[in-house]
């Protein structure tokens, strides 16, 4: 263990920093010792860390939100960002597909999904930016994400999220309707 600290303490940082819970960090460096892997990481495992500790992933998910939150810095104008997913859930390709006004920006399934299609991916991760700063959902955003999830059904290519990016902050799409589905019980 000690070994693979010292080969890749990024990594290891990373770990901690996304994981503050120390048992938890180390349960998943004991499972995922390196970056290979975790890359490597198959549904089952996937499947069994979720059920270690639930919440294990959405501090995963908030780096991949504050990456975007960067990337976004700055923009005067609406963009739309396709991440497309291998059946693990990992990025595989990654496209800035359209780009818009200072408040809206048309975006198109048959665009999405075509991207998708040509690079072989089993799910998508949607990400646009509001140039307001505010990361809350407008009525046609929730329409638009709805659409997709409809459409991502009809051809086999599942809408994994869709996040909204704002200047501090991010809404997942994802993550509320979990939060939804924990306070209906």
């Amino acid at each position: 263990m000690l070994k693979q600290q010292l080969q890749f303490p990024l990594y290891h940082q990373t770990i901690h920093e996304a994981l503050p819970d120390p048992d938890l960090a180390q349960h998943f460096l004991d499972r995922f010792p390196t970056p290979r892997a975790l890359h490597n990481i198959t549904a089952e495992e996937e499947e069994e860390l979720t059920e270690y500790d639930q919440q294990a992933f959405k501090p995963l998910l908030a780096a991949v939100g504050t990456a975007l939150i960067d990337e976004f810095a700055g923009e005067e104008q609406e963009m739309v960002v396709a991440m497309c997913t291998d059946v693990h859930n990992k990025i595989i390709a990654t496209k800035r597909l359209f780009i818009g006004g200072t408040s809206e920006c048309s975006t198109y399934p048959n665009q999405v999904f075509r991207f998708a299609i040509k690079t072989g991916a089993h799910g998508v991760i949607l990400a646009h930016n509001h140039p307001s700063g505010s990361p809350a959902p407008s009525t046609a955003d929730m329409i638009f994400i709805k659409r997709m999830e409809e459409a991502g059904k009809l051809i086999g290519i599942a809408l994994i999220d869709a996040l909204v990016v704002g200047r501090r902050d991010y809404y997942s799409w994802r993550e509320a309707r979990q939060e939804e589905e924990e306070t209906d019980w």
